[in-house]
């Protein structure tokens, strides 16, 4: 696992935020965000496991959703201040969670982006389980990269337009589809449990992004707002699922609120971005 020093410059003893990307993605997705937080900010943007280059050997031998969680917060944790905000995007944002669930004294604020809590139920989890089996194999058989044609023409993406899906594909062409199948058997969501009833509990602020366009996540988001009395949904008008890469000022906003709300006057940003 890759995980930056410093990203945008920052100087000792500003706010620490740590962006975890999304399936397929890299640390450098968050690039744009990181970049419009400046100097106010230390950004880190780690390459989550099986996401930079390697296959560590607890993945090839088979890992599950905690396992995954572990060996994430392992190589975090220990080039971390005592409290950071932790941001996630989909699959990033739902190990975001389950670590701040897993350490809460440690995290002065959660950002969530368009990430799911978990299945309520066994019949949805065994059909998701379906789901990712099928991906799992065409990750394993299926010529590469023409596998992501199909995999970001999905109902999440259908928002993005022909150039955009199509940057989408050429930045996710370089990663090795047998480890991707690997993260996908150990961190999918079917084996994530239901976080809702320990994200209601949460002492630490969460924000929750999602983009107007995008219809589930903008509901999920809806009905954790209506559950968790702390929780800030942001809906981002005129947006689809990844909004850190359609609109990063707007997102940067967000972590900037996330940071400022925590009740550890130590992470304020001494200027605002």
């Amino acid at each position: 696992m890759t995980i930056p020093q410093r990203i945008s410059g920052a100087a000792p003893g500003r706010p620490v935020v740590v962006c975890l990307h999304g399936f397929m993605g890299r640390g450098a997705d968050w690039g744009a965000v990181a970049a419009v937080l400046g100097d106010a900010f230390d950004c880190r943007l780690p390459d989550l496991p099986g996401h930079d280059g390697h296959l560590p050997p607890w993945l090839a031998g088979g890992a599950d959703f905690a396992s995954y969680c572990h060996h994430t917060w392992e190589a975090l944790a220990p080039d971390l201040p005592q409290r950071f905000v932790l941001a996630g995007y989909s699959m990033g944002g739902r190990i975001a969670a389950a670590l701040a669930l897993q350490h809460p004294e440690r995290i002065a604020a959660l950002v969530l982006e368009g990430a799911h809590p978990g299945l309520t139920d066994a019949a949805s989890r065994q059909d998701r389980r379906r789901q990712d089996a099928a991906w799992i194999r065409r990750f394993q058989q299926d010529p590469w990269p023409d596998l992501l044609q199909d995999w970001y023409r999905q109902p999440v993406f259908a928002d993005l337009d022909a150039d955009t899906r199509r940057r989408f594909i050429d930045a996710r062409a370089g990663h090795d589809p047998h480890t991707l199948a690997r993260v996908l058997e150990a961190a999918g969501l079917a084996g994530q449990p239901d976080l809702r009833p320990q994200l209601a509990s949460l002492e630490a602020p969460v924000f929750y992004i999602a983009g107007e366009k995008d219809t589930r996540f903008s509901a999920l988001g809806e009905a954790l707002a209506a559950r968790c009395p702390g929780l800030t949904l942001v809906k981002l008008q005129g947006l689809g699922h990844n909004c850190h890469a359609q609109a990063p000022e707007a997102v940067a906003g967000v972590l900037t609120r996330a940071a400022r709300a925590t009740p550890n006057e130590t992470i304020h940003p001494v200027e605002s971005p």
